[in-house]
């Protein structure tokens, strides 16, 4: 035999040893496929995982050139150490194709996938411990990797791929959240295996995926439904995932209608958000909020999430007989979430402002809760006239916001309000309304109001001052509105402590004042006043008249919740009236006495003082029996008490301040 045929010969009996080995590997990777891919994924994945992977039932691998079916039952892997459940982890049944080819190339590349039963259960104790902290994905490396290959439009990765359905049968997720005292419950199937009583939103062939769950937040009943897109857009980043849910918690409904670009992540968000419920106030528990209590409300916006920022913009809606428009953004990057916010009503109820003073929702407002209609029962009964309702000083510190409201319009019965403008700053547990500024009887209301909620018992500051508020407009409706005219104006400086607006004047310190010059009043207010039955009768049985006012001042101490006048003066054309007014804010209590003096010779002019006491809320008017005149007192009270009030002429008009009746009356006082 030639030196070329002895060559030729082991060259042709090596590629067959080859060849009979590769078989000999073929056949014994099929034969001992099944314990070994039991091991294989057992140990591995303990291994990953820190926790114990294991496959309890039987492993049935059946291999097809094209594709290999593999079944297994009884998945489990385990849970974190201290969780009650065993298993984090388990599975009824696994059912998945795969190209045996690609595995070659390192590449799990499953065709059609099936899981019976699956439950996956997780659970947060703190901001830091979850049963989910694996140890593989603490590897900042490993998730900068992952978020590389993410970009490449696969969100598992180039290592796995799911070309065909996944199909979920009875599937189940319990999630319990002690950080935001949450347990939910949710049952997960694919659409195709769900009721066939579907709404029209799961009939659509973009989703695929149907949840739905119950449980609680901070003790109040939750409920969730929901149908999510398909495989396909969950796997492709250049594919938007669509995502369709309501949320029931006791009143509170939100109901959510879009897409997301990375569901994983909650990114990419851009949905339609509709809200509506009993209270805003409740919402603190779904966004960690803290809004104002309020009566029922609805709104209607569009939600978008850019990174850590949350957005809802061009929101329309009503709360209570409110319209409220606007936008708004909330940051979730920081330790404090921070929300900035630009709210703007046309039309605002003075009612649906009782929240934000510890008020209940008004009687008369629509759709009003059993609750809310109880509260505001209570108030009426009560003999507090001052709300009592504490701040929640534990939601100021959980979140910081920058709020501005503008209300073009207010409708309020019986104050003569027209709108006004507040920003809402709190940060770092500190608030302050600053602007504050009311239209308020064709004048404004403006100053700043401060809250330090650092402290458990806050204390807060108020100062504000009262501009050209007209005289006329407090008697609009009434039958001195003609006969009443004129301006006035002054300042307000309170300092408390207390959790309740109620606490807080009943410890107060500090001043207010009050001064009017010029105008007009009824003649029928003073006449009364004065008890001159000889020209109050002919007033009452025919048309009024008006007397001049020349000037009127009014100046209260607060010390500790007791509110005493300094100073209480009306001087007219027809009449001088002197006062003294002693309020204890604590104690809702009043003790008042006007004492006047006629500038006329009405022969039935009884010259007895007025006298007003008791209750706040229900003041008792009488008169009393000691008849005194007020000549001593007026003489005091236009003399030496009456010279501070120069300095607030400025709030009536500052320019012809210097030319007032008032003006030229203190002048003569100094």
């Amino acid at each position: 035999m030639s030196f070329a045929r002895v060559r030729q010969h082991k060259l042709l009996s090596g590629i067959g040893a080859i060849i009979i080995l590769l078989l000999i590997a073929i056949i014994s990777v099929i034969v001992f496929s099944e314990p070994l891919a039991r091991w294989a994924i057992e140990n591995k994945g303990s291994k990953a995982t820190g926790r114990p992977l294991t496959i309890d039932g039987p492993l049935v691998i059946n291999w097809h050139w094209t594709y290999t079916d593999i079944h297994a039952k009884n998945i489990r892997l385990g849970n974190a150490a201290g969780y009650r459940e065993p298993d984090m982890v388990s599975i009824e049944t696994l059912e998945f194709t795969l190209k045996p080819l690609k595995l070659l190339w390192g590449k799990l590349a499953l065709g059609s996938v099936t899981l019976d039963k699956p439950t996956v259960i997780l659970e947060r104790k703190t901001l830091e411990e979850a049963n989910w902290n694996f140890p593989f994905l603490a590897n900042d490396k490993a998730l900068a990797n992952d978020k590389d290959k993410n970009k490449e439009g696969n969100r598992f990765g180039n290592a796995l791929t799911i070309n065909d359905r996944l199909t979920i049968r009875q599937g189940r997720i319990i999630f319990r959240d002690a950080v935001r005292d949450l347990a939910l419950d949710v049952k997960v199937d694919s659409l195709g295996d769900a009721s066939k009583d579907l709404k029209e939103a799961e009939k659509s062939p973009q989703y695929e995926f149907k949840l739905s769950g119950t449980g609680k937040l901070h003790g109040r009943p939750l409920t969730l439904d929901a149908v999510a897109g398909s495989l396909q857009s969950l796997r492709d980043t250049t594919a938007d995932f669509p995502l369709h849910f309501n949320i029931n918690m006791g009143k509170t409904r939100v109901e959510m209608n879009g897409v997301f670009n990375d569901p994983f992540n909650f990114s990419g968000v851009n949905v339609s958000l509709k809200i509506t419920g009993d209270n805003l106030a409740d919402l603190f528990y779904l966004t960690a909020i803290p809004l104002p209590p309020t009566p029922p409300y609805s709104l209607n916006g569009q939600l978008t999430k850019n990174g850590d920022v949350w957005g809802y913009s061009q929101f329309t809606g009503k709360v209570g007989k409110s319209d409220l428009s606007g936008s708004l953004s909330y940051d979730v990057s920081g330790p404090r979430g921070s929300l900035k916010a630009t709210l703007f009503s046309n039309v605002l109820d003075s009612a649906d402002l009782g929240g934000f003073i510890g008020l209940p929702p008004a009687l008369e407002t629509e759709n009003a809760t059993a609750e809310q209609q109880r509260a505001a029962v209570e108030k009426k009964e009560s003999s507090k006239l001052i709300p009592d309702v504490p701040l929640n000083v534990e939601r100021l510190r959980k979140t910081d916001l920058d709020v501005t409201l503008t209300a073009k319009e207010i409708n309020a019965p019986d104050l003569p309000f027209k709108g006004m403008e507040v920003r809402f700053l709190l940060k770092d547990s500190q608030l302050t309304l600053d602007p504050f500024s009311v239209v308020l009887a064709d004048g404004t209301v403006d100053g700043v109001i401060n809250i330090d909620a650092r402290q458990d018992v806050p204390p807060m500051n108020m100062k504000l001052n009262f501009r050209k508020l007209s005289l006329n407009k407090f008697f609009e409706n009434t039958r001195f509105a003609t006969t009443t005219q004129g301006f006035f104006g002054g300042s307000l400086s309170l300092a408390g402590t207390g959790a309740s607006l109620a606490d807080v004047l009943g410890s107060s310190n500090g001043d207010t004042a009050i001064i009017i010059s010029g105008g007009q009043i009824s003649l029928l207010l003073i006449e009364a006043s004065d008890v001159d039955l000889g020209e109050a009768i002919p007033l009452f049985l025919g048309k009024d008249k008006s007397t001049k006012i020349r000037c009127g001042v009014a100046d209260f101490d607060v010390k500790d919740g007791q509110l005493n006048s300094k100073t209480f003066v009306l001087d007219t054309n027809d009449s001088t009236l002197v006062g003294k007014v002693d309020i204890d804010l604590k104690q809702e209590k009043i003790e008042a006495r006007l004492d006047a003096k006629p500038k006329d010779n009405s022969l039935l002019s009884a010259r007895i003082p007025i006298t007003l006491s008791g209750n706040l809320k229900s003041p008792r008017i009488g008169l009393d029996a000691e008849k005194t005149g007020a000549r001593g007192a007026v003489a005091i009270a236009l003399g030496t008490l009456l010279t501070p009030f120069a300095a607030l002429l400025a709030f009536i008009d500052a320019g012809d301040a210097k030319d007032t009746d008032c003006h030229a009356l203190i002048s003569a006082a100094k």
